[in-house]
């Protein structure tokens, strides 16, 4: 007979109660138990459940005695689709499994640990074809198991302290409540926009490309004035100076104009909706950079995943989750915040329309007249040539002097200084020809002299002159005027990148962070009601296992709090406005703790959850329940001679034939192998916490019959 391979469980029929049961769920692999005493009366149902489609294997488990003639009688119905297993009364005797007498002493494992292993669907099959191929299908169990098994009280105390850990506050909280750099991170990838800068084109653009254009060529004509060209161009070249300025100051209000409504819209269109994006991008803001929802909810999940996996409690995760989400939808004004950086711009521009007048008196031109007195008395003294040198220098200087104060303002007295420089310079004039002597270097020696003394002039004039401009030029507020029309384009800069740009993320981003805080709040009042309920077993000694129980309970209510989230998350992927159903999640929240109980209760801490895809913590956690248990590695190598407990009375192994006995090995799935000498080669890897070997032993052919019944 082949094992069928399907993944169907085991269907478990008990024909010993008083009501025979109908089994009203399909499955392949059926395991039915009934005494030695009913076997016959219950053959009509055996050829039921025999003649059912889906039935593929069935093994029937024969309890009891076999009376005073030791013949087990098997239902014929079965043949060919089941096995027999038969089970005498009592709790079975210790038994090496060939001709030596069975042992004395108490035994280990019982009906109860054959039928577990019997409901696993491997091990089910596997029996199913050993003894598929003895004489009448029938044969005798015998079985060694080992659990590794979390004591009950251990697990509730460590579950109501994961509980406790999960929801602490204050100062039980202090060490794992750190700032979430998972948080934060979010947080700041949805701060930042994609593009920082104004559109080219766009009004705003203009206007603050102007304001920089006529910055420089303002600069660019003060520099100019400074040279020869303005020092000979008298008033036109002032008017010129004085117009860019007026310019630059005028496109500085512009752009002040400009910048200082589209910030004061931002503000308005984030907290108020109005005006619409549409009108801000006409202005010059790039548009607000797209959502991915699906990524946003991605990164809140592994954010809110990574923290609680590595300690952060739930009411610290709220927290902080609903401190940056009120932080994000909060209608924070950038432009106001850093209004004055640039609110004396207007100032500054005003001052370059109408900018300070030119000193010229009294440091620079009474330093000229020093100059022009120096200058024809050494004429005068040196030249030898008379009263020429006077005749020259009087006039050269009554220019340059003009020249000088050309630019001056309208209130100054220039006859005043025409006057002094006239009177200097003559009397200058006048000592040096009272004490020149009769030396005469001749015309061309005076002639350079002359010439030098000019240039000297020329010379001195010019200086003065760049001196007069350089002071004029650091009166004017120029640098200031720059310096301010750059920290406005620097704020909407960082207006653009920090709250328009990402405005639609933030926005995003906030509500989900307070869906979720909303959420985590849900599972806190939750898992506090659980506490409440609970009584803490004082007391308990914990046991080496004890950590790693606790990593897998912590690990199992993390997973129960980001089932909880799910629905969140997947409302956070998708377009939908957000909007947080803390009814839903406190509902969610205590169905979910109530079949995590009921798991814990039923199928066992070992067994993984529904909603639990990681089982690292159980693997390492099982590693630390095998590797205390002595006997795993002992039965995984016992063999058809090894010593086992027998499921039949003492003076019922001589119905046993030794000879074609099998032997079927099982290891629950997380247990690392030992290396096995003499034992099976195949061990069944199977679901359960167990460890065991179960020997089939065929019963003599002379003691076993096949009962038909005729209608």
């Amino acid at each position: 007979m082949v094992a069928p391979v399907n993944p169907d469980p085991v269907l478990t029929l008990d024909l010993r109660t008083p009501e025979v049961p109908v089994p009203n769920q399909p499955s392949s692999r059926v395991l039915v138990i009934d005494t030695t005493d009913a076997l016959s009366e219950h053959h009509t149902y055996f050829e039921q459940l025999a003649r059912l489609p889906q039935v593929t294997g069935v093994v029937l488990v024969a309890v009891g005695g076999l009376g005073a003639d030791p013949v087990l009688r098997t239902p014929s119905a079965l043949a060919g689709v089941g096995v027999t297993l038969w089970v005498g009364d009592g709790l079975g005797v210790p038994w090496e499994g060939g001709s030596q007498r069975p042992g004395a002493g108490s035994t280990e494992s019982t009906v109860d640990d054959l039928l577990a292993a019997l409901r696993l669907p491997k091990v089910f099959d596997r029996v199913l074809a050993n003894v598929g191929v003895m004489p009448h299908q029938a044969a005798s169990p015998g079985l060694a198991v080992d659990y590794a098994v979390v004591e009950p009280g251990m697990m509730r105390s460590l579950k109501l302290r994961a509980l406790q850990q999960l929801v602490a506050t204050g100062v039980a909280a202090r060490l794992h409540d750190r700032e979430s750099t998972e948080l934060t991170s979010v947080f700041r990838s949805a701060t930042e926009g994609d593009a920082t800068s104004v559109r080219q084109g766009s009004p705003l653009y203009d206007a603050m490309s102007h304001a920089q254009r006529e910055l420089q060529a303002a600069q660019r004509s003060i520099d100019r004035w400074r040279t020869w060209r303005g020092l000979f161009g008298l008033k036109q070249a002032h008017r010129v100076v004085l117009d860019r300025l007026a310019a630059a100051g005028n496109a500085l209000l512009r752009h002040h104009r400009v910048a200082r409504k589209a910030l004061v819209d931002v503000d308005s269109s984030l907290a108020e909706g109005y005006p619409p994006p549409g009108e801000l991008v006409e202005q010059g803001l790039p548009s607000p950079a797209p959502v991915n929802s699906e990524e946003m909810a991605e990164a809140v999940r592994k954010a809110v995943t990574t923290e609680l996996i590595g300690g952060r409690t739930l009411p610290g995760i709220a927290e902080q989750a609903r401190r940056l989400g009120n932080q994000l939808g909060a209608a924070r004004s950038l432009a106001f915040t850093e209004q004055d950086s640039a609110a004396d711009l207007e100032k500054w521009a005003r001052g370059l329309i109408s900018p300070p007048p030119v000193q010229v008196w009294s440091r620079p031109v009474g330093f000229l007249i020093a100059v022009a007195g120096a200058t024809t008395l050494v004429s005068t003294l040196a030249s030898g040539l008379g009263a020429w040198p006077l005749l020259l220098m009087v006039p050269l200087w009554l220019g340059l002097v003009t020249l000088v104060s050309a630019t001056a303002p309208a209130g100054l007295d220039l006859a005043f200084l025409y006057a002094i420089t006239f009177f200097a310079s003559s009397l200058c004039g006048a000592i040096g020809l009272g004490n020149a002597n009769n030396w005469s270097p001749g015309p061309l020696i005076a002639t350079g002299i002359l010439l030098g003394l000019a240039t000297i002039a020329l010379l001195s004039t010019y200086l003065v002159w760049r001196r007069v401009v350089g002071q004029w030029r650091d009166e004017v507020p120029l640098r200031q005027a720059a310096a301010a029309d750059k920290r406005l384009s620097d704020q909407v800069s960082r207006t653009i990148a920090q709250r328009w740009s990402p405005a639609d993320r933030s926005r995003r981003l906030a509500d989900s962070l307070l869906v979720v805080a909303g959420g985590v709040d849900a599972v806190v009042e939750v898992f506090r009601e659980a506490i409440d309920a609970k009584d803490p077993d004082v007391g308990h000694t914990f046991g080496d296992s004890s950590a790693g129980l606790a990593e897998v309970l912590h690990h199992d209510l993390v997973a129960v709090t980001l089932e909880v989230l799910r629905p969140s998350f997947d409302a956070i992927a998708s377009r939908l406005p957000l909007s947080g159903d803390s009814q839903r999640s406190l509902v969610r929240a205590r169905d979910l703790l109530a079949a995590y109980d009921d798991h814990l209760e039923h199928a066992g801490l070992r067994e993984l959850p529904s909603f639990v895809t990681d089982d690292g913590p159980r693997r390492r956690l099982a590693a630390t329940l095998w590797q205390s248990s002595a006997s795993s590695r002992h039965i995984l190598q016992l063999t058809e001679r090894s010593r086992m407990t027998q499921l039949c009375a003492a003076e019922d192994v001589r119905l046993l034939q030794a000879d074609g006995a099998k032997v079927v090995h099982f290891a629950s799935g997380d247990m690392d192998l030992p290396p096995i000498d003499n034992g099976s080669d195949e061990v069944i890897r199977t679901k359960g916490d167990a460890v065991g070997a179960l020997r089939l032993t065929p019963i003599l052919a002379r003691y076993v019959e096949r009962e038909v019944q005729t209608q």
